[in-house]
């Protein structure tokens, strides 16, 4: 099962940059000022500002070549990890 785990582990890994890429994307399109924050009014606007920062980076992120080919390499981690895991129980059923 350590082929399995070791695949399971690069999934994890792939998708934890994917999330910081993103995370550093929305960082960018959202920031907001501290003065802002105490306002309610304020506070609504920047709740419209946020959701559409999300929504532009994921669409950025989709648009983007280089994040697209880490999307790919991470479905390809998981087909690997589901493969990995699915030889680890066949080999294990074998032995019983």
């Amino acid at each position: 099962m350590a082929e399995a785990k070791d695949k399971w582990d690069d999934v994890g890994e792939r998708f934890g940059e994917i999330g910081r890429h993103l995370k550093d994307r929305f960082d960018a399109n959202a920031a907001f000022g501290a003065d802002e924050r105490d306002k309610v009014n304020d506070a609504l606007r920047q709740l419209g500002d946020a959701l559409d920062a999300g929504f532009t980076t994921i669409g950025e992120t989709l648009r983007d070549p280089a994040m697209r080919d880490e999307l790919k390499t991470a479905g390809s981690s998981i087909a690997d990890a589901i493969g990995a895991t699915l030889r680890d129980v066949s080999d294990a059923i074998k032995r019983r």
